[in-house]
């Protein structure tokens, strides 16, 4: 019996092999100042083949945050940092992986819910409100259309990126 992968979409892209993983320190989220974080994105979207070369490989986690017992989109400090970040960049749906919960990572952090623990050790996010995700995913598709635009990148990487996040959703509905 072969193995078939939960998100083949996902795995298809480009540029699986290497993450570009950043670390937001504890002390930018306390000042709510993410502009360190942004000049580096900035970077990596500023020109044509930056994008390209940076599609699908973005991941980030908190520094400083391990002795907190809640979960990084419990914590009102770095929802607000994040909401801070994603008016500057709001181009997640193109640079986040989407092999493992990066993207979903983004949408916790946008999106009002909370954990629901089901039992030791093990913990779902439920979404507040389903329209406010359905909200927040058609506003980041904008912006990565938007970026796409602005690059020339292909339809068939929009397509492609598009098909992979709409895959990552449902799968997480099953």
């Amino acid at each position: 019996m072969s193995h078939i992968p939960r998100y083949p979409l996902a795995r298809a892209s480009t540029s699986k092999d290497q993450l570009l993983a950043f670390a937001i320190a504890r002390q930018s989220v306390m000042e709510c100042d993410p502009s360190y974080l942004l000049n580096l994105l900035k970077e990596i979207s500023s020109t044509r083949q930056q994008v390209i070369d940076h599609e699908g490989v973005v991941t980030f986690y908190f520094d400083g945050w391990d002795a907190d017992p809640r979960e990084t989109a419990e914590i009102p400090e770095i929802r607000a940092y994040f909401a801070a970040l994603n008016k500057g960049f709001p181009y997640w749906l193109h640079y986040v992986e989407k092999v493992d919960d990066t993207l979903f990572h983004v949408l916790r952090l946008l999106c009002a819910g909370h954990y629901e623990r089901k039992r030791a050790g093990f913990c779902a996010w439920r979404f507040d409100d389903p329209q406010q995700m359905s909200t927040t995913l058609l506003t980041l598709f904008g912006h990565m259309n938007a970026l796409h635009d602005r690059f020339d990148i292909p339809e068939l990487t929009n397509r492609r990126i598009s098909e992979e996040v709409a895959q990552l959703i449902e799968c997480s509905l099953e």
